[in-house]
């Protein structure tokens, strides 16, 4: 018989998750980190790029991912040296590495990969986190010039991280959840109308053009829906959600309608009324339908968000205000309410969920509604 093994009362029923390091134990491996030199000259002389990989160490499938996004960094690496930047490439990055990156003399841009949360921080490989309030403006060298964010939902963040790098840097990243298969396309060159890793190398750093500022949500209207109502359309919406085979919920401001579509995707319109306020149909109640599609950013072009669109039919893109001071994109339609058939109400929805749902898979490669 086995001896038995004695555990500590406290070590038992505990749930695992992170190590806890100490200022002299390191909770990456200093050996993953390697720094390539230039092998030309150029814009970069005597700057710095850095890539940067959050993902955790203990964890298959962050491995699997690391690995995918590692054999397509190769030809960046190859244009930033060429063009005299010293690359660092990072395989297990902690949040001390991005502090002492964007505060190092040098510093022209980085990459950071790794999960990111909902509430704009980034994953760290010790699965520590990090977020904005966490980097001293002031500790930031004023070189600094792009960051860019590879992770899930940092992008809505984008300019409370632009804030926290000083202000100074064009910051790109996904606001939304993406899938691998994204993440790789953005490594990939040549991915027209994308714009992708190397895009934003050759305007940015390549060049001393000037950065642009954080897309303007100061002019924009908040989402349709914050000024609807929900009074008024009960029998219509049981109308034609019965063409749609949707399901719907009601709330105080607005119903929401779940859209099923081809190949078992779906996605969520909130239908609601709201008083017409264009010329010719002043006071006019209309039925108005909003769908979520996702922030924007520099990652998505015009060319990107108004493919497909020009097709006669009833919905449209539009930008509305988003709460982390990203725009938000959205499809819309509005028609009057008195008049409108169950059938062309249901044509509206569908067209708002169909267009909504493929934004959103063309951007972010998910079905996120």
């Amino acid at each position: 018989m086995a001896d038995e093994v004695f555990l500590p009362a406290d070590w038992t029923n505990v749930p695992s998750g992170p190590k806890h390091w100490t200022a002299d134990s390191r909770s990456d491996d200093p050996a993953a980190r390697v720094a390539h030199e230039p092998t030309g000259a150029g814009p970069g002389d005597g700057k710095t790029f850095h890539f940067l990989f959050g993902y955790k160490t203990a964890s298959e499938q962050d491995r699997s991912m690391l690995a995918e996004e590692l054999a397509h960094i190769d030809d960046d690496v190859a244009v930033l040296r060429g063009a005299g930047f010293t690359v660092v490439v990072d395989r297990q990055a902690t949040r001390q590495d991005l502090l002492d990156a964007v505060a190092a003399d040098g510093t022209a841009g980085f990459y950071w990969s790794s999960h990111g949360g909902a509430d704009g921080r980034l994953q760290c490989c010790d699965g520590a986190l990090i977020s904005p309030a966490d980097i001293d403006p002031a500790t930031v060298t004023p070189g600094l010039r792009l960051a860019v964010l590879g992770a899930c939902y940092v992008g809505a963040y984008a300019p409370a991280w632009r804030t926290a790098f000083g202000g100074q840097p064009l910051v790109a990243g996904w606001g939304r959840p993406v899938t691998l298969e994204r993440a790789v396309d953005f490594l990939e060159a040549g991915q027209d109308p994308d714009v992708g890793l190397d895009d934003l190398i050759a305007r940015w750093l390549l060049t001393d053009a000037p950065l642009p500022p954080d897309p303007a949500v100061a002019g924009l209207p908040p989402a349709a829906v914050t000024g609807g109502r929900a009074k008024g359309i009960a029998r219509r919406i049981r109308g034609f959600t019965g063409h749609l085979g949707a399901t719907w919920e009601k709330h105080d401001s607005h119903y929401s309608v779940t859209v099923p579509l081809p190949a078992g995707r779906t996605h969520q319109v909130v239908v609601f009324v709201v008083d017409g306020a264009e010329p010719f149909s002043e006071g006019v109640e209309l039925c108005g339908m909003e769908a979520r599609v996702g922030p924007t950013s520099a990652l998505v072009t015009p060319e990107r968000l108004l493919a497909g669109s020009a097709r006669p039919g009833y919905g449209r893109i539009a930008l509305v205000a988003g709460e982390t001071g990203v725009p938000e994109i959205v499809t819309q339609s509005f028609t009057p309410l008195a008049g409108t058939s169950s059938q062309q109400l249901a044509a509206h929805c569908y067209q708002v969920a169909l267009h909504a749902d493929a934004l959103e898979f063309e951007i972010f490669g998910t079905d996120g509604d």
